[in-house]
């Protein structure tokens, strides 16, 4: 098994399903999209053609005035951060660590994206109160402006890893 940049000429997309339509739909039918236009990055975890599980991520950035009480700036209106947009695991492969293995992927990346560009860490919106204690569980922290937007700070990235 391997992380890679999703590739439509080498990954089976068609048969990709975890559960959730919509992001089966955006696997799909939008990801290569978004990655031509360089909206976002698609990584995968495949053997070989087969899909194991997706995660997108791209820039972002957030207003100070959301950030958890411990995370402050004065000088910065708007923070850089990563965005996970979508994080998913096919129904077949799920209960196997592999959403894990795939945050851990994501997280590497956002700490190798750091030492490049200035980013504070990294972002996550997840679909409900049950993906957002999931999250919790990695150390992310819930934003005051939305219930389910956390954020994970580098300086945690780099203590987890």
């Amino acid at each position: 098994m391997n992380f890679e940049k999703l590739d439509v000429a080498k990954h089976n997309r068609k048969d990709f399903d975890c559960g959730v339509e919509e992001l089966n739909v955006y696997l799909k039918q939008i990801a290569n999209q978004d990655q031509r236009r360089n909206l976002t990055r698609v990584y995968v975890l495949a053997e070989e053609k087969q899909i194991i599980g997706y995660y997108s991520i791209s820039g972002h950035s957030v207003s100070r005035d959301t950030l958890p009480t411990d995370i402050k700036f004065r000088s910065y209106q708007q923070i850089p951060f990563l965005l996970l947009g979508r994080l998913a695991v096919d129904k077949q492969y799920q209960g196997n660590g592999y959403g894990d293995a795939l945050i851990f992927h994501a997280l590497k990346m956002t700490v190798e994206t750091a030492e490049k560009i200035g980013i504070l860490g990294i972002i996550v919106e997840a679909k409900d109160d049950k993906v957002a204690m999931f999250y919790e569980g990695f150390g992310f922290k819930r934003l005051s402006a939305t219930k389910n937007r956390l954020v994970l700070p580098l300086n945690a990235i780099i203590e987890l890893l």
